[in-house]
């Protein structure tokens, strides 16, 4: 493959046989050469096709913008992240979070420091995604000589968590997380019980939660429902069903969309087992 363009010694432009311009990162990769030479393919280290044209441009013009060590920056908290987080993150994050830094940083030389309003929930709730963006922060002081607050490692890890994610949209995992949070808060009020946090059952219905969150808003829920199924919960954990139907009336009210009766079921299913296990916890 030829070079079509050279951005900085780890980062180049290419094209395949199909004619689709590739992004190829790489230590060296581009170390004394030029454009029109040959691509050295065994310091190849990421790639990645930007067949959208509007992602394409976003990126060139990020990698036209931005300094390059700053480039060299993200890759190595991206190659961090998908080490220590055992994960194949969306090569999107490239443009993301090069872009999310390097105004950040911008921001930092003049002061201006955004509060990150779900600080708390990103914890909580993304504490692996978290625990590597806070090794993040200490690369970024590293080289760039500014230390970021926590704030700044709660977006850092959004960006880990939406990029983890098929399809992932960064609206919609911040409405998801807030989301979690409040259906827990609910479910909490409703029986009169604080959640063992270090706790199997609760771990579940976070992660039920997470999930559900991100199918019920991009529409992905499924319609169809086992009838016999539905009744039987709704008989066998009356208590926690009638506390899915409060969360079901606040999402109405929220997001003007029901909780399909399949969701339903399985929601009340993990609703039952996380309360269940809280009482019998208290009572003990």
């Amino acid at each position: 493959m030829i070079i079509e363009k050279i951005y900085n010694n780890n980062v180049v432009l290419s094209k395949n046989k199909d004619g689709d311009e590739i992004i190829f990162m790489g230590r060296g990769l581009a170390f004394q050469k030029k454009t029109g030479d040959s691509l050295d393919e065994d310091k190849i280290e990421k790639e990645f096709i930007l067949k959208d044209s509007s992602t394409a441009g976003q990126f060139q013009q990020l990698l036209a913008d931005v300094p390059s060590d700053e480039i060299d920056l993200v890759k190595q908290i991206v190659d961090m992240a998908e080490e220590k987080l055992s994960v194949a993150l969306s090569p999107n994050i490239y443009v993301t979070l090069t872009d999310h830094i390097h105004y950040a940083l911008q921001r930092s030389k003049e002061d201006v420091l955004i509060p990150n309003p779900l600080l708390f929930e990103i914890k909580k709730f993304y504490g692996k995604e978290f625990k590597v963006a806070k090794e993040a922060l200490t690369l970024i002081e590293k080289q760039m000589g500014i230390l970021f607050p926590d704030d700044e490692a709660g977006f850092i890890a959004f960006h880990f968590v939406n990029s983890e994610q098929a399809n992932g949209n960064m609206e919609v995992t911040m409405t998801a997380t807030t989301m979690v949070r409040d259906i827990l808060s609910i479910i909490s009020r409703f029986f009169g019980i604080l959640f063992n946090e270090e706790s199997l059952n609760y771990q579940r219905i976070v992660t039920h939660l997470q999930f559900f969150a991100q199918r019920y808003l991009r529409n992905e829920t499924q319609e169809e429902v086992d009838v016999f199924l539905y009744e039987l919960i709704q008989s066998k954990y009356p208590q926690a069903f009638q506390c899915v139907l409060r969360i079901n009336d606040f999402l109405v009210k929220t997001q003007q969309k029901p909780i399909e009766k399949s969701e339903q079921i399985y929601l009340t299913i993990h609703v039952q087992r996380v309360v269940g296990e809280t009482q019998h916890f208290s009572q003990s």
